[in-house]
């Protein structure tokens, strides 16, 4: 019975996975964008020492870190601009 009870459950929730995922292609870029507004709105209300806000702080650090390596390097002819 627990195990039968337990199939259903799994069947239901990943029918529930599957349609919210369809939902979601459909409505495209505009839901993602309000997604992820919602996102940083909610970060922002976060403290400093939230680990999602701590780790974002610290790959800006690393950007403008990398950014100050690689003019040092151009400056001295070792690196040629960009590379992509």
């Amino acid at each position: 019975m627990i195990m039968k009870r337990l199939i259903v459950f799994v069947m239901l929730a990943g029918g529930v996975f599957l349609a919210v995922r369809k939902i979601a292609e459909r409505a495209g870029p505009a839901t993602r964008e309000r997604c992820l507004e919602v996102c940083d709105r909610m970060l922002a209300n976060m403290p400093e020492s939230f680990p999602p806000n701590r780790m974002m702080a610290d790959l800006e650090a690393l950007k403008e870190q990398t950014a100050r390596i690689l003019e040092v390097l151009e400056e001295r002819g070792e690196v040629e601009g960009p590379q992509e």
